[in-house]
């Protein structure tokens, strides 16, 4: 029985051994979510993840709560060592239950090289955006661990460090998760002076006005101009194309219908226009998902929902699949399938809640060169609500208020799932 034992706990090592090998670096392996759980180091309390009902800190947090934190590039390992001649303990400011963002997605855990050791011993451990996460259960190798749903409590407590004064968790009621909705073409390009033309964000180049349809590989606010991209689609992209008559009444219709239920539902809206006066580059649309507009900034917007009607007598909703190599500073490997997945979950919602069919399957392929794909930081929905030189338009018409239900349906479980 013993060596039967010995025989199964081998095989399933080397199962393991072989999955880990077929993954890449950077591989989408899980989904980390806002833990809603109050956790604490001795009393202090640190930001908790959960992946799976795994409650989960970030490693690297842990230099606040007594410990030595160091990277060793050449190990590529972090190090994460009590330091038992701690005699205070910070923690991190401005701890608190974020209302709004409990149980949503906030990254992908992605498989990582990276090895993390606790107190020298190796520890299983997540990446996420350049950082690391262990479960808090590793921290009764230290001494002890308590989960108390009750009261709404996770806490470890390490032997020989300072023991603080226990307090529940402030709740933040005011931040909420950032959703930018592009109400798609606006105002025509031949009705816009040269000044609101620079104003947008445009460029006169070559004895015409448009912008440049992707940013310098790895950069998120230096246009191409030309050079240094990574080439999908050509450069340059004239203002002219995005002019549109009936369309732009249709899509801020939908858009506005879309943020009321958003904001409702608990999340932060950014229009990229408020009327069909407005003509914004893409370069001033995708500003929208940092904060103010800083593209020098970290983007802080969770996703980007582009809003079009389709043209060319057909029927139906779809949306445009993200496919091809985007390079664009603050994407990571998992960019093109959640764009996908966020533009499915919403047109999903859409034909089953409106009277709207399904169009080309749900997914139109072949335009992932698509400006908004090469420039913007955040997962995109690029959704074509309906046609709107087809029957369909006097169900566009009907039924916006479901529509922009939908699309705020469809965002949930996006963010959800």
């Amino acid at each position: 029985m013993i060596r039967g034992k010995i025989l199964i706990a081998a095989a399933v090592m080397l199962l393991a051994a072989a999955s880990a090998s077929a993954a890449e670096v950077g591989d989408v392996t899980g989904v980390i979510r806002c833990s809603g759980i109050d956790t604490y180091i001795n009393n202090y309390p640190v930001n908790a993840y959960n992946l799976d009902g795994r409650q989960l800190v970030c490693a690297e947090d842990l230099a606040y709560y007594g410990f030595n934190v160091e990277w060793r590039q050449e190990e590529r390992a972090l190090y994460v060592t009590p330091d038992y001649s701690t005699v205070e303990i910070k923690g991190q400011e401005n701890v608190r239950r974020r209302y709004y963002y409990v149980n949503r997605r906030v990254y992908n855990a992605v498989y990582s090289d990276i090895t993390v050791y606790l107190n020298g011993e190796p520890v299983e451990a997540y990446s996420i955006d350049g950082r690391m996460m262990i479960k808090l259960r590793e921290l009764e190798r230290l001494g002890t661990v308590e989960f108390s749903e009750e009261r709404n409590y996770a806490g470890a407590m390490i032997d020989g460090f300072p023991v603080g004064e226990y307090a529940p968790l402030e709740v933040d009621y005011d931040t909420k998760p950032v959703v930018v909705l592009d109400p798609g073409h606006g105002r025509s390009s031949s009705l816009m002076s040269e000044e609101e033309k620079i104003n947008e964000g445009y460029d006169y180049y070559n004895g015409g006005w448009g912008e440049w349809r992707h940013w310098k590989s790895g950069t998120a606010s230096e246009d191409c101009r030309g050079d240094g991209c990574n080439g999908y689609g050509s450069c340059w992209y004239g203002i002219g194309n995005g002019d549109r008559d009936t369309e732009p009444e249709i899509n801020l219709r939908n858009a506005l219908s879309a943020k009321t239920y958003l904001e409702q539902m608990g999340y932060e809206v950014r229009l990229t226009r408020s009327s069909n006066d407005e003509n914004p580059s893409f370069k001033k649309k995708v500003s929208y998902c940092y904060p103010g507009n800083d593209l020098n900034a970290e983007p802080d917007a969770a996703c980007y929902i582009c809003i079009h009607s389709n043209a060319g007598g057909g029927r139906g909703s779809a949306y445009i699949k993200a496919e091809g190599s985007y390079d664009q500073k603050w994407i990571d490997k998992a960019y093109v399938q959640d764009s996908n997945r966020l533009g499915e979950f919403i047109n999903n919602r859409i034909t089953a809640e409106t009277s709207l069919d399904e169009y080309s399957g749900g997914a139109i392929e072949g335009l992932g060169y698509m400006i908004l794909f090469n420039k913007c930081p955040v997962p995109v929905g690029y959704m074509e609500i309906g046609f709107f030189d087809s029957s369909d338009l006097s169900i566009i018409n009907a039924e916006y208020d479901t529509i922009g239900l939908a699309i705020a349906g469809g965002v949930q479980d996006y963010m959800y799932n």
